[in-house]
């Protein structure tokens, strides 16, 4: 698999690289009148979406999905009449790689960073947040597997 393209966070004025889907719980509830097909190998969920962490909530405020000849859609196809949406059926958890690359993975989100972030949603609130970094012992054993392959 082709390594895809991050959805966008913005928390803590920083703007941040998910490694997760939390609409695909929705996009499994719904039915669109349309499939999403995928734009390039690099997008194969069909759509890319920015969201934005405001008082402890998430919230869905970009959109922009693919459907038959790859016509573009908006948040709107989604959500009829909304520009933004609180992902109130989100409950999972947010990763997103923090620090350099210490190994590129051409595939899904598999890449490894120096550490991680760990959001933890409740039905679309913010219950928890952590981060784990790795040390510098874990750095070298994760390059030296690059140089085994």
């Amino acid at each position: 698999m082709t390594a895809q393209v991050r959805d966008i966070l913005i928390y803590n004025n920083k703007k941040l690289y998910m490694a997760a889907e939390p609409l695909e719980c929705y996009l499994k509830k719904v039915k669109l009148p349309y499939h999403l097909v995928a734009p390039s190998t690099s997008c194969w969920r069909g759509y890319t979406s920015k969201w934005a962490i405001d008082n402890k909530k998430l919230f869905l405020i970009e959109w922009q999905g693919y459907i038959l000849d790859y016509q573009k859609v908006g948040i709107d196809y989604l959500f009829p009449g909304e520009e933004i949406v609180f992902a109130k059926w989100f409950t999972g958890q947010i990763k997103i790689g923090i620090g350099k690359i210490v190994r590129y993975i051409h595939g899904g989100y598999a890449s490894v960073h120096e550490g991680n972030m760990f959001l933890i949603f409740e039905n679309g609130e913010l219950v928890n947040e952590y981060t784990k970094m790795l040390t510098q012992e874990e750095i070298e054993k994760i390059q030296n597997e690059d140089d085994d392959l």
